[in-house]
């Protein structure tokens, strides 16, 4: 966590340091000690979230997590149906959430996804690949609708 959230989250009566750590879960890879979470300044992180840092995971500033997030930089490989899947690893990489974004109530975010400055991605929604910066996206996988900034399309 960078320095602003660990000073904020020091600072915070011992009550709500416990409540605080019963609503957000977090996580760090075991494995490999690569792993990091780097929450940016001002960041709203809703109850429920589940933010796993295996390769990293990064969050700018001003953004806000509703409730029930899940962001997760990992995928199992099942290719080899002869092998159990939890023995043939998976794959990992950091994942970037741009600064004032907004990902509403139990988005979830995988590992080949990041996700640009200023975009909304709609509630129940799943991010399996990049969001372009001020997009808005919704659906399962998550695909841009329009464009923050300009007017939607009329209805047809």
């Amino acid at each position: 966590m960078n320095t602003y959230f660990t000073e904020a989250f020091q600072r915070l009566p011992n009550e709500e340091r416990e409540a605080y750590h019963r609503t957000v879960f977090m996580q760090m890879d075991t494995e490999n000690k690569t792993g990091y979470l780097d929450i940016g300044a001002r960041v709203y992180l809703g109850t429920g979230c589940c933010l796993h840092g295996h390769q990293g995971v990064e969050i700018g500033d001003d953004t806000l997590l509703a409730q029930n997030i899940t962001i997760t930089p990992f995928s199992h490989k099942f290719d080899d149906p002869s092998i159990p899947i939890i023995k043939q690893g998976g794959h990992s990489r950091k994942i970037t959430i741009g600064r004032d974004c907004y990902l509403g109530k139990c988005v979830c975010v995988l590992w080949s996804a990041d996700i640009g400055d200023g975009s909304v991605i709609g509630s129940g929604s799943v991010v399996v690949k990049p969001i372009p910066t001020y997009s808005v996206a919704v659906g399962v996988p998550a695909r841009v609708i329009r464009h923050r900034g300009k007017s939607p399309p009329p209805p047809a």
